[in-house]
């Protein structure tokens, strides 16, 4: 590498790492070297999780290639994981065993589940449970459990609060319902489901959960013995199969890295996405926009070159969807959190359709 030219490590494959590719591969910044690290030469699509699980995507449609992006970009693509950090030393050191230096860090990596701390709220779950993450290594054991299905009769639980996982049980209830009449329950905590959400969305979810014969539970799952869930009230659940569709937080590569956290472990960015105690690194937050990108893109430029920076998007209203995993998608207009947006059920494919198909029937009610 020219050291005249200063090193921009991307760490992870995320979406808002691929739109700085694809600014890099339509403009490329002579002052500056690229090197993106990822465990996979692909990006995964998380959204489209339960449509793969409802058997809507193959698993080419979620999984997309990074090889002609990253050669057209001019980056550098290392294959690895991150074993640690060091924002002191600027450097990153990789399980391929290189200790890689950087001017300027990006931080678009997967939320991590941890599992030491799962298995002490949920013993047996290591051993018991199938895990939604790693996406990688949820795509590649999900279909040995829905050829199971179609061997016997199953009970599968689906365990998690938040949309992610309800979409989620709603995809696995319509992908393992046929030959054999498989069952679904919901565990989703001792909290109301959905209480974050508008109304309107609660009681389309409701209704969908019970159309689909997926039973809703308002308990925690307290532990697995392979055979059943023990639950918080006391009460046990028959279960062939746990799914966990919990949370993610922040690998602990990052939270142990001395970067600057919150009282949730969460690193602490500011409105241009650096971290507030170590300004050459830049994190895109989990729950970031999808219009992120290009304002990361811009930031990490300047960051190399200089000029000005630019602020994250606000939290502006925007379309929500929830995919039902009968070809069937609940959709809501408004910001994040808001109590009462402006609600739309959408009734058509859960693949999006071709372009000119107009979706089939709106609903518009409140």
């Amino acid at each position: 590498m020219n050291p005249s030219r200063k090193h921009l490590v991307l760490l992870g494959a995320g979406r808002a790492h691929l739109q700085v590719l694809k600014s890099l591969a339509r403009q490329r910044s002579g002052d500056m070297a690229v090197t993106l690290v990822a465990p996979h030469p692909y990006y995964i699509e998380p959204a489209l999780l339960p449509g793969f699980v409802a058997g809507d995507y193959t698993l080419d449609d979620v999984r997309i290639p990074l090889d002609g992006l990253v050669e057209a970009s001019g980056a550098q693509f290392v294959p690895a994981h991150v074993l640690s950090l060091d924002p002191v030393g600027r450097r990153v050191q990789l399980s391929s065993g290189d200790a890689l230096p950087y001017d300027v860090l990006s931080v678009d990596v997967e939320p991590a589940l941890p599992r030491e701390q799962i298995e002490e709220q949920i013993p047996g779950a290591r051993r018991n449970a199938l895990f939604t993450r790693p996406l990688e290594s949820f795509l590649q054991l999900w279909p040995h459990l829905q050829a199971l299905s179609a061997e016997r009769p199953l009970q599968v639980a689906v365990v998690g609060e938040g949309l992610p996982a309800v979409e989620l049980a709603m995809a696995v209830a319509h992908a393992v319902a046929a030959p054999h009449g498989s069952r679904v329950t919901l565990v989703a905590g001792d909290t109301p489901l959905l209480a974050d959400q508008p109304p309107s969305l609660q009681r389309r979810v409701l209704a969908r959960l019970k159309a689909q014969n997926i039973t809703l539970l308002q308990d925690r799952c307290v532990g697995s013995d392979g055979h059943a869930l023990q639950l918080a009230s006391g009460a046990s659940l028959m279960c062939d199969a746990p799914v966990l569709a919990l949370a993610g937080g922040t690998p602990a590569w990052l939270a142990q890295s001395g970067l600057q956290t919150d009282d949730a472990g969460l690193p602490v960015v500011n409105e241009r996405l650096q971290s507030e105690s170590h300004r050459q690194v830049f994190i895109v937050p989990p729950d970031a926009p999808a219009e992120i990108g290009p304002v990361l893109d811009a930031n990490l430029r300047t960051a190399i070159g200089g000029g000005t920076f630019k602020k994250t998007p606000t939290d502006a209203s925007r379309l929500h969807v929830v995919c039902c995993g009968d070809r069937q998608a609940i959709a809501v207009w408004g910001a994040a959190g808001h109590r009462r947006p402006r609600s739309l059920a959408l009734e058509g494919p859960a693949r999006p359709p071709p372009a000119g198909r107009a979706v089939q029937s709106v609903d518009g009610a409140a």
